[in-house]
Order: C-alpha cells, then sequence, then structure tokens
C-alpha cells in the first residue's frame, strides 16, 4: 500500500478513493482531512518531500483494502459501443496501481476485455445490445439495465493474493429500434349501427427501446371519405399508450362497406423513428332496410294451355319458382299464395336440383329478386323484367 500512496502525491483525492471504499469508512476519510492541519514539507537527502499527517496516514492504512476484500466501481455506456471502445481505466479513474499489477477479467465476457497491465475496461466484438442482455429482459420499466463484470488484481512484486474488484456498467439506451405494429394491416369490424362516440381499441405497437426511445404518439390519416367518419383517441397510463378509434359520423354499410384509414407511430427518439400501418374498417351489415321491389307491379301474358313449369320471365343469377295447382284446380283463397324458393343458380335447371325439395313459405329478397303467384295460372321461373320484356311469354 506504501508505494500507492506515494505515488499520489499532492493531486491525490480523497473523494476519489471513496468511490471504492465501504461507505461508513469511506465518510471516515472525507471527513478526516477537515479537521486536521495542512500538509506539511520535511527537508530530506532529496529536497523537499510531501508528507501527510500522521492521523491521517493511519487512517488510510486503517481502511485500505486488505487481499481479497471486494470493491465495486460504476461505469456508465451508452449500448451499441464499436469494438475496442474504452469504457473506463481502473488505475486512473479509482486510484489502483497501474505499474507492478495484473488485471484479469473474471466476469464479463464476451462483452468487456481488460489491459492485464493498465486495467483499462474496453468494449469487444460482441456488441453490448441493451435489448439483448439477458439480464435486461425481464426489468420493469424505468429500471437501468446493468452488466455486472469482476476484475482480479495481484501485486507482482509481493506475490500478494489476488484481490477482487465488482463492477457494474449501466448501459444506457439508444434509439436504435423502430416502433412497429404486429401486423402490416389492422381490420377493424363496426356494426353499421354504432353510436357517434364509440371507441375501439387499436392493437398496440411495440418498440424495443425504452423510455424517451419507447413509443410516443400515434397519428390517424384519413381520406376525404372518412376523415369526418373516423377520429383517434389515445388513452394514456404509466406504462403504455392505447390507441382507440373513434366514430364520429353515421356509418352506412349500403353506401360505403369498408374504409382504408393509416395508423402512424412514433417514438420520442432524436431523430425520432416512425412506422405505419394500414387500419381496414370493415362495416358490418344490420337489418336495416326492408326488401322491396324494383316496381310497384309486373305485368305478363300466357296462354291458357300453357304447361304446368313453363318458363314465363327469368331472373338473372338467381331464379324464384313458384308453386300452383293445375290449371282446371282453382284457389278457394286467391289472397293465399303459395310458392317457394328453388334455390337454383342461373346455370341449373330444376331436374338437375330437386332431391331437396321445395322451400315453402313467403320470401324476403334483395331488391333485384322478387317474387310473384297467381291464383290461377301455372307459373315457373321469372326474369328480372329489365333482362327481358315483360308480357312475352317464351316458348
Amino acid at each position: 500500500m506504501g508505494p500507492a500512496l506515494g505515488s499520489s502525491g499532492p493531486g491525490f483525492s480523497s473523494q476519489l478513493m471513496a468511490s471504492v471504499l465501504p461507505l461508513p469508512l469511506a465518510a471516515l476519510l472525507i471527513l478526516g482531512p477537515a479537521r486536521m492541519g495542512p500538509l506539511r514539507h520535511s527537508p530530506g537527502p532529496g529536497g523537499q518531500r510531501l508528507l501527510l499527517p500522521s492521523m491521517l496516514l493511519a487512517l488510510l492504512l486503517l481502511v485500505a483494502p486488505s487481499p481479497g476484500h471486494a470493491t465495486r466501481v460504476v461505469y456508465k455506456v451508452p449500448e451499441e459501443q464499436p469494438p475496442n471502445t474504452l469504457i473506463g481505466s481502473l488505475a486512473a479513474d479509482y486510484g489502483f496501481p497501474d505499474v507492478g499489477h495484473l488485471y484479469k477479467l473474471e466476469v464479463g465476457a464476451p462483452y468487456l476485455r481488460v489491459d492485464g497491465k493498465t486495467g483499462d475496461i474496453f468494449t469487444t466484438e460482441t456488441s453490448i445490445d441493451r435489448e439483448g442482455l439477458r439480464e435486461c429482459q425481464n426489468q420493469l420499466p424505468g429500471d437501468p439495465c446493468i452488466l455486472e463484470f469482476e476484475v482480479s488484481i495481484t501485486d507482482l512484486v509481493q506475490n500478494g493474493s489476488p484481490r477482487l474488484l465488482e463492477g457494474q456498467i449501466e448501459v444506457q439506451d439508444i434509439n436504435d429500434n423502430t416502433p412497429n405494429f404486429a401486423s402490416p394491416v389492422i381490420t377493424l369490424a363496426i356494426p353499421e349501427n354504432t353510436n357517434i362516440g364509440s371507441l375501439f381499441p387499436i392493437p398496440l405497437a411495440s418498440d424495443r427501446d425504452a423510455g424517451p426511445n419507447g413509443v410516443a404518439s400515434y397519428e390517424l390519416q384519413a381520406g376525404p371519405e372518412a376523415q369526418e367518419l373516423f377520429g383517434l383517441q389515445v388513452a394514456e397510463d404509466q406504462e403504455e399508450k392505447q390507441p382507440q378509434l373513434i366514430v364520429m359520423g353515421n356509418l352506412d354499410r349500403e353506401r360505403w362497406d369498408s374504409y382504408d384509414l393509416t395508423i402512424k407511430v412514433q417514438d420520442g427518439g432524436s431523430p425520432p423513428r416512425a412506422s405505419s400501418a394500414l387500419l381496414r374498417v370493415t362495416v358490418l351489415d344490420t337489418n336495416d332496410n326492408a326488401p322491396k321491389f324494383e316496381r310497384p307491379s309486373y305485368e305478363a301474358e300466357l296462354s291458357e294451355n300453357s304447361p304446368i313449369g313453363h318458363s314465363v320471365i327469368q331472373l338473372p343469377h338467381r331464379r324464384v319458382t313458384f308453386s300452383a295447382t293445375s290449371q282446371a284446380q282453382e284457389l278457394q283463397d286467391p289472397s293465399q299464395h303459395s310458392y317457394y324458393d328453388s334455390g337454383l343458380e342461373e346455370s341449373e335447371t330444376p331436374s338437375s336440383k330437386s332431391s331437396s325439395g321445395p322451400r315453402l313459405g313467403p320470401l324476403a329478397l334483395p331488391e333485384d329478386h322478387y317474387e310473384r303467384t297467381t291464383p290461377d295460372g301455372s307459373i315457373g321461373e321469372m326474369e328480372h323484367p329489365e333482362n327481358e320484356p315483360a308480357g312475352r311469354s317464351r316458348p
């Protein structure tokens, strides 16, 4: 310990030594010089020498780390530094010997290396990625990311036992990750009768960076057909920001069945990083429209000897077949219409689809389909009048 003290000279700092000593002893070391007189110069064969007051010297000897005594140091380093970046020097920063000693890294590989002679700590080819460190995977928001290391110091002159130095590197976050949504396309299904002011949560974006470099804001971009119908509201708490789509107008699926919006997320870094996703709003149909005919009435001419099942008018895309009694049979009550939906598509014929039988009962069809019965005639399939003129019988 003698050579170490002598080498400190007039620039020796009790506060620097305090950073590596246990707190109670370090406090004594800092307060001690304030109660003692100034340093004295003593003549000698070599001229003036700086002498420490006897009380301070005794105190230093009392608190000096003994062989095997553990000491802790702390460095703060931004993540993703290039190889061979100097993190710190144990000799220069903490007053450890810089000659006649061997420094050896015991814990901290593969992220760190130590110069065996000077105690300088460097980064290696293995980058220190804050988001990739196992020690920082499950930490709470706001907690520092700590990389532990240990260095042994051996006095080669006295051939003493190694002294263990325990240290920590606080890995500081940099803005090296872009916030992203889990999918490039986000779909929300909203009923058309949704009340104005209703909120629908949008899946969160994630950012591997933390703190100020994490997710900071969301922005909604809409075209002219949607900008008056939808808005964005962000609910914030201590841990996350939840984007929500707010309905600001009345939706009508028959007028517009889907809207494509853009949701953008940005972090708080400098410069900020941002990304976006397609937000597709699908308007769900509700039973808010009654079925109707396109015309108030339809007429057709039919020969009296037309066979049962004779085709009069054909509907596009789908055929509707109506049941009727034989020509000789008369309905007792003409107001009671009996008909069924054959379920036949345009390319099918009654003979190709007859196993399931008729579906009896009144039909409620979209406006491009309709039904018709007659009390005394035999009517088979009917076609939309715009495709074939009404009133024309088909052979």
